[in-house]
């Protein structure tokens, strides 16, 4: 059985689209002045800095995200201008996303779906703003799950209209395929849905979505040329994380669900959670069950891999709760909460997100919010926010030297960052991720450079370097200040004649 929502009046239409063009742009405005005030994160400087040399593919994800990069920074630099296409883009997701939830149940519940979707804080931060894969993701899954949701319920007005529908959803699925591999898992939610509607299971004969299935492999074709190139080292690293362990780990599972909570909010997660048991409930009606193929894969794959498998990382099943939001929307109108209610919500949805955005750039500006705590809580997240910029004043590093190397992967992006394009760096590490594919260091044969290291880590990281240099200098000590105060201590140690060429083999690869 398929509902369909009454059609809104045109005047009716009209307001909710002014509001929600309001929604979207009143969201963007914020993300621009969160994304202002904060330096890169650990993932945002690594990707800036791997970016830097196109290719094919690369280590930990598709592509598209780090060529996205690249040329927003060759246009506008490294800083916030390389976040720009990412806010930009993310802004265009929402529209989408509103536009095919007010197809399915009206514009009230399009503007339900939308406004929560920027309140939760991994939508309005990591995949809204800073230059990570999910926001190239999403834009496509939006893209694509708009364009069959028009195919489906919205009886296009002829072939040729069914044709470009079918073709749109290849290359947005091709888009999100480029940009992480859990695409696959919403294709084969759409197949999914196809297969479980007696109405939708005629496609499968139709040529249409064979040829759009073919677009998007074709267009994702560069990522398996790469990896094919270097012994499909990221489709192994990837596929690892879900190797079963030994024994059941509840522990992880626990954290995964409650890591999921805090990246949707509390409040939200709930009623994403209520809106999916409804729609489970309600699934005869097709509208709901589309979005369900496309949102319980993600979430029951990932969330229960932990159970077994590594520990997982709870925005891993993000792409699923992505499509919960319209159920949300759906679930409000069914239950016709009153617009006052909704406004509540609203408001104190998005005072909340304002001032937890407000206290973390204060943190990782100042530091001085955690120091007016009796305790400290532990280790200061906001460092990973806090930019090296500082490192290029250190003695060791002045002149710059040839190159640098560095005992971390996460800390390399930042190093890179702080000491420009023009100083090539590598890390020796056995988890070197794509630091171990850069362009080659042979030039350097014979040259000195410079260790940068953590104080903390420094007797392991002269151990990993010692074999690769005829002889390691004395350390300097070197700290990074913030608000006047050290953050990070680093240790800088002068490197005298490379013996080994660089970046390394990955380990485990052959010649590793």
């Amino acid at each position: 059985m398929t509902t369909t929502s009454l059609p809104e009046r045109p005047e009716a239409a009209a307001r909710t689209g002014r509001l929600a063009a309001l929604v979207v742009a009143g969201f963007l405005a914020a993300r621009v002045v969160f994304a202002l005030t904060l330096g890169p994160g650990v993932d945002e400087a690594y990707t800036l800095a791997i970016a830097r040399g196109l290719d094919l593919s690369y280590f930990d994800h598709p592509p598209l995200h780090q060529w996205i990069a690249h040329f927003a920074a060759s246009v506008f630099g490294e800083g916030f201008g390389a976040r720009l296409p990412f806010l930009l883009l993310f802004a265009a997701t929402g529209w989408i996303y509103y536009r095919m939830t007010a197809g399915l149940f009206g514009g009230r519940a399009g503007i339900v779906a939308l406004f929560a979707l920027n309140a939760a804080p991994f939508f309005f931060a990591s995949a809204g703003t800073w230059i990570v894969p999910d926001g190239p993701l999403l834009f496509g899954l939006a893209v694509a799950a708009w364009a069959l949701a028009r195919l489906f319920f919205a009886a296009p007005a002829d072939r040729s209209s069914e044709w470009g529908l079918w073709l749109v959803a290849g290359v947005a699925f091709g888009l999100a395929g480029l940009s992480k591999y859990t695409a696959a898992l919403s294709a084969l939610g759409v197949l999914g849905f196809i297969v479980l509607s007696p109405r939708q299971r005629r496609r499968l004969a139709d040529p249409a979505p064979w040829v759009a299935a073919a677009v998007a492999a074709l267009m994702i074709a560069p990522v398996v040329v790469w990896n094919a190139r270097h012994g499909w080292v990221s489709f192994g690293f990837q596929g690892g994380r879900a190797a079963p362990g030994a024994g059941l780990k509840p522990a992880q599972l626990l954290v995964m669900t409650l890591g999921q909570i805090a990246f949707l909010l509390p409040w939200l997660a709930a009623a994403l959670a209520l809106a999916l048991v409804a729609a489970w409930r309600k699934r005869r009606d097709e509208r709901r069950l589309f979005l369900l193929c496309l949102a319980l894969p993600p979430i029951l794959v990932f969330s229960l891999t932990p159970l077994w498998g590594g520990r997982g990382q709870p925005h891993w099943t993000m792409p699923g709760w992505f499509f919960a939001f319209a159920l949300m929307g759906a679930w409000v109108e069914d239950r016709e909460i009153a617009d006052r209610t909704l406004r509540r919500w609203a408001f104190g949805s998005a005072g909340f997100l304002a001032a937890v955005a407000a206290l973390f750039a204060v943190q990782t500006a100042t530091g001085w919010p955690l120091r007016l705590l009796p305790l400290r809580p532990g280790p200061d997240a906001t460092l990973e926010a806090f930019g090296w910029d500082g490192l290029r004043d250190a003695p060791a590093l002045r002149p710059p030297p040839a190159f640098v190397l560095a005992a971390k992967w996460s800390d390399a992006g930042k190093i890179a960052l702080a000491l420009g394009p023009e100083v090539a760096v590598f890390v020796v590490s056995n988890d070197p991720r794509g630091w171990a594919f850069v362009s080659s260091g042979e030039r350097f044969l014979g040259r000195d450079g410079v260790l940068v290291s953590r104080a903390s880590d420094l007797g392991r990281a002269e151990a990993e370097v010692a074999p690769l240099v005829q002889s390691l200098g004395a350390p300097e000590t070197f700290a990074l200040t913030r608000n006047g105060e050290a953050a990070i201590s680093l240790a800088l140690v002068p490197v005298h004649g490379l013996t080994r060429k660089l970046p390394l083999p990955y380990p485990g690869a052959p010649g590793g």
